[in-house]
């Protein structure tokens, strides 16, 4: 029974590292059980103790370890010692149309409800005509947007060749990516500047980490209404307690032509970490 104790053992441990988590699971109980047994009976102790050692780790290892590489984890800072993981879901993260823009970009709030940071590597729209029937899916231009824990952002699908306003209704897929070890959650801080050409952001850089990269969404109002949205982005770095620069281009129509605005909102989309 310790033979059988130890080799269970092993193979119970191997698993635990696969996708087979209920054979895993099996396997180490069988060994666990096996294993006290041969030690009560003192036969093979020395085989029978390494089994349920193995078996026990590969009981944890089966929980501890997750299958999905970009599954459902976020991170989001504690009280100030440190960060800490907490589960987050596709479930608590919302989108809804908020607006068309002169140019015919479609604008949509995405609220997340997670107590933690999400990163959303896609954002898409399904369409549907007047009748009722599926006419359209779509991807946001606006992908990889890191979200704090309990906040909002925007993101928008380009509308220079399409119409939207022809879709009474529409619904929204969003998935989730792991920001763990490539965007930064927290520490960034944005501030800008109207210079009366562009958009002038300032990305201020207290993550922790150098950043490599960042990206922004500009949203520009008329009379409180949206008109406007503008991506911005910049492939120059910051070491942590440095800045980097955005500049962001006005809005403008289908015609390419300007289009006039009171004020204006910056949102952080990403910020990608070094290695």
């Amino acid at each position: 029974m310790g033979i059988a104790s130890l080799i269970l053992g092993i193979i119970g441990l191997l698993l635990s590292l696969t996708i087979f988590k209920d054979l895993c699971l099996i396997l180490c109980v069988l060994a666990i059980v096996l294993g006290i047994i041969s030690i009560v009976k003192k036969k093979n102790k020395g085989m029978a103790i390494a089994g349920v050692v193995l078996s026990a780790i590969g009981f944890v290892l089966c929980f501890a370890v997750d299958d999905d590489p970009s599954s459902n984890t976020g991170i989001t800072n504690d009280t100030g010692s440190g960060s800490k993981v907490v589960e987050v879901s596709n479930d608590k993260v919302s989108v809804e149309k908020v607006a068309i823009t002169k140019s015919g970009d479609f604008v949509v709030k995405v609220t997340n409800d997670n107590e933690g940071s999400v990163c959303l590597s896609s954002i898409k729209a399904n369409f549907k005509d007047k009748d009722g029937n599926f006419a359209l899916s779509k991807d946001a231009e606006t992908s990889f947007v890191v979200i704090p824990g309990e906040s909002s952002t925007y993101a928008f699908f380009w509308g220079y060749d399409e119409d939207y306003s022809q879709y009474p209704s529409v619904s929204f897929q969003t998935e989730l990516a792991n920001i763990s070890d490539e965007f930064a959650h927290a520490g960034i801080e944005l501030s800008s500047n109207n210079t009366g050409k562009q958009i002038a952001v300032t990305v201020k850089n207290n993550c922790g980490k150098k950043i490599t990269d960042a990206r922004v969404t500009v949203l520009y109002y008329k009379n409180n209404n949206i008109v406007g949205v503008e991506e911005g982005f910049t492939d120059s770095g910051a070491d942590n307690g440095g800045e980097t620069y955005i500049n962001v281009d006005y809005p403008s129509d289908k015609n390419y032509d300007e289009v006039g605005f009171d004020k204006y909102e910056v949102y952080y989309v990403h910020a990608s970490l070094e290695d």
